[in-house]
């Protein structure tokens, strides 16, 4: 009876690891491919771990409850995850030599594959609970049908005892063992939800200038960019009239309009905020100086339809531009872009005023383009 405690207990501290390993893959890596092998080689060598310290022996065949883990693979790991969990539990069943191993690494597979179809039906639906975690232990166990590959003679024996026995281990296991990655894996998702929270301006959809500013440190000021930088502060004119006039619902439409454009207009590696109120932050990096500025006249020209469709007519944008042959710190990237957009602001709005900056940050030159002159054809 001893025995039999103790290797309960085993059991219950090597599913506790598992479920801790898989907790630190979520945290610490990115990348659902990678996740999805690390995921398997933790839940494989459970498996492999689990076969170490058998639970009986039935007319010398070895009972574990090795399929257990194998089919939380497939279920929690998905279809690269299963498959080498499969693959560490079968060689670890074939070279220990028993001539019942092809019966086993069958049973295997079929633990594996209740697995995979358990996560289509269940796992990739966002439908995990307590019954669903019950109906993944019963399809884990009708791996067991290959017993029947097993001699005649042998049936009796295994179907009276070890069936039932493994049946009840693997219902009981992935009530404990699927319930432990399944927390770990929400606990990941409100991880990711509050991290998204804090980064993301909750009206437009776009990163907020903490998110952007983090963006920027580390993938634009490591750069070393072939044709500039380029860093545009977009500033909406008369933003209070607008709200006052057709009401913030109507404001909210042009905040949220001017964001669908920003995103439609640039490219996926440029980066785009919301600053707050009014006011919008783009960073196009590898853009030349010439490039810069008809980005920014489409850019102007789309604010205006923005305000058409609306239903806030006469709705215009000034745009400050800092443009540097190679990434300057943001904060000094910033505070030209600012200096420019005020210039745009100071003479008449609807425009683009560009800065140059050497690499230093060194204001060199100022040029300006206003509306009129702007709406010359450009390339698209």
């Amino acid at each position: 009876m001893s025995q039999y405690v103790i290797m309960t207990v085993n059991f219950a501290g090597l599913m506790a690891l598992t479920a801790i390993a898989f907790g630190l893959v979520l945290k610490s890596v990115a990348g659902r491919p990678a996740q999805q092998v690390l995921f398997g080689l933790v839940l494989g060598l459970g498996a492999a771990f689990v076969s170490l310290q058998p639970i009986m022996f039935v007319n010398g065949l070895q009972i574990d409850p090795r399929n257990l883990f194998v089919g939380c693979a497939g279920a929690f790991a998905g279809p690269l995850g299963g498959a080498i969990s499969f693959a560490i539990a079968a060689a670890t069943r074939y070279y220990e030599g028993d001539p019942s191993a092809y019966v086993c690494v069958l049973s295997l597979f079929l633990a594996t594959a209740a697995g995979l179809a358990w996560r289509s039906l269940c796992w990739n639906r966002g439908q995990v609970g307590a019954v669903h975690l019950l109906l993944l232990g019963l399809g884990i166990s009708l791996s067991y049908v290959c017993t029947f590959l097993l001699p005649r003679e042998d049936w009796r024996t295994v179907f009276s005892s070890a069936i039932p026995f493994l049946t009840t281990t693997n219902v009981i296991g992935t009530l404990v063992l699927g319930g432990f990655l399944e927390r770990e894996r929400r606990r990941r998702l409100r991880e990711d939800h509050l991290k998204d929270q804090a980064s993301v301006d909750p009206l437009t959809g776009l990163k907020n200038r903490r998110a952007f500013e983090a963006a920027y440190e580390t993938t634009v000021l490591p750069q070393s960019a072939t044709l500039g930088v380029a860093f545009l502060l977009i500033d909406l004119d008369h933003f209070k009239q607008v709200n006052d006039t057709y009401g913030h619902a109507t404001g909210d439409r042009v905040l949220v309009g001017v964001a669908e454009k920003l995103v439609a207009r640039l490219r996926d590696f440029d980066l785009t905020a919301r600053f707050g109120g009014e006011e919008f932050a783009v960073c196009l990096p590898d853009t030349g100086r010439e490039d810069a500025m008809m980005i920014a006249q489409r850019l102007r020209r789309a604010v205006v339809e923005v305000g058409k469709s609306a239903a806030a007519p006469g709705l215009t944008t000034s745009i400050g531009i800092c443009w540097t042959p190679s990434p300057i710190a943001m904060r000094r990237a910033f505070d030209i872009a600012d200096g420019a957009l005020y210039q745009a602001k100071l003479h008449g709005r609807d425009q683009v005023v560009l800065d140059d900056a050497d690499a230093a940050g060194t204001t060199r030159l100022s040029s300006a383009v206003a509306a009129g002159e702007a709406d010359r054809p450009v390339p698209a």
